[in-house]
Parts: structure tokens; sequence; C-alpha cells
């Protein structure tokens, strides 16, 4: 055999093995982005999320998550309504539309609900600490349930709103804050509110972060 004929044999094995590296690497790369896939999956089922809007935030928004009350924040959009806000990134949140919602809410179209605490189900009298409800009710049927707080004028996403703030002792409830944003949008009617027992000026902080980054598409 012609030393030619040698080194063309030996040039092909080398191309042949190449070829059989690139492969594995190739291979290698596609299992771990499935892996990655997963990973996510997983932290997004352990940090609470149970609605496929979530979005997932990369490590370099990750560096900028704005904080209020010693909380992360991350963006959080309601594609039924058309509203972003940031919602805290480690509570536990969910969101209903009118079709899950039936009966339990009559009136109601759609409701987001967050909390640092798991959430109870649907027509509990206690949804969450933070709750925003839209629906098709007027103001003046919203006010009356909150006649007992102090009102002011204020805006909230754009919208003319009012405000109503106060603390309820009563036979069913001691020493809890009661904070309700109430304004109409497009024909809808908005209700955002915080409620908590013993609540402190960082627990209301969260809230008011998420009440100033309300923010409509259209």
């Amino acid at each position: 055999m012609s030393k030619k004929i040698i080194f063309l044999l030996f040039a092909g094995v080398l191309v042949l093995a190449g070829a059989g590296c690139q492969g594995e690497e190739k291979k290698q790369t596609n299992e771990n982005n499935e892996n990655a896939q997963v990973i996510n999956g997983n932290v997004n089922e352990n940090a609470g999320n149970v609605n496929a809007e979530e979005e997932i935030v990369s490590p370099e928004e990750e560096d900028t998550v704005p904080t209020a009350g010693g909380v992360n924040f991350t963006s959080y959009t309601n594609k039924s309504v058309g509203y972003t806000i940031d919602r805290p990134e480690k509570w536990y949140w969910q969101h209903s539309t009118q079709k899950e919602i039936g009966e339990a809410m009559p009136g109601v179209e759609d409701l987001f609900v967050t909390d640092p605490n798991p959430l109870t189900r649907l027509g509990s009298e206690y949804l969450g600490r933070i709750v925003i409800e839209v629906s098709r009710k007027s103001l003046d049927e919203l006010a009356v349930n909150i006649s007992d707080l102090v009102s002011s004028e204020v805006t909230v996403g754009g919208a003319a709103a009012k405000k109503f703030e106060g603390t309820r002792d009563n036979e069913m409830v001691q020493n809890q804050k009661v904070i309700a944003y109430h304004f109409e949008k497009d024909g809808r009617t908005f209700r955002i509110v915080y409620t908590k027992i013993k609540s402190t000026s960082e627990e209301e902080a969260v809230f008011e972060h998420l009440v100033s980054s309300l923010s409509f598409a259209r």
C-alpha cells in the first residue's frame, strides 16, 4: 500500500471521528435544553404559580426586579383584561376567568389573587391578601361594603379612582387593615383590595407598589 493511500485512509478516519463528536455534542446540548425546561417548570410549581400565563424571568431581568416592603416583584400581564402589574415574585397567585369563577362570585368576570400563603378556593370569604376583581358591577354597588372606610380621590392606571382605607374591629375581625381602590375602565369596574390583620407598613408598601405599577395595554 502506497503512502498516499495510507494518508487518505487516515484523513477519512479523522473526519468520521469529528462527525461523531459533533453528533454527541449536539445530542448533549439537546438534553441540556430539555433539562433546563424541566427545571424551570419545577421552579414555577414550587413558587405557587398555578396559571399558564406566567412568564419566566431571565437572569438579566432578575437583576432589575423592583422591590418594596422587602419583597421582590416580577411583571405579570393579565391577557384576558389587558393590564400589567408587578406581582410579588415568591407569592402564591391565581388568575380565574368568568368560566372558572361561575356562580362562586356572581357578576365577577375576572379575578387575580396573590398571597404569601397557600390560596383558598373560589367563593371563600377570604381569597387572599391582595385581590384584583373585574366585574360589570357599578361603583355604588362596590361602595356598599366599605362605607365604614375613609375615601379619597386618586388615579390608578391612568383612570380616576377612589381609595378607601381603614381598620376594622367588630364581631367578625379584630385590627384588620383594609385598603381598596375602585375605578372604571372600558366599561368594566375594577376593585383592587388589600386585607391584613395586624398589618405593617412594610406589608402595605407591597400592596401600594402593585397598585402603582398597574398599566393598561390600551
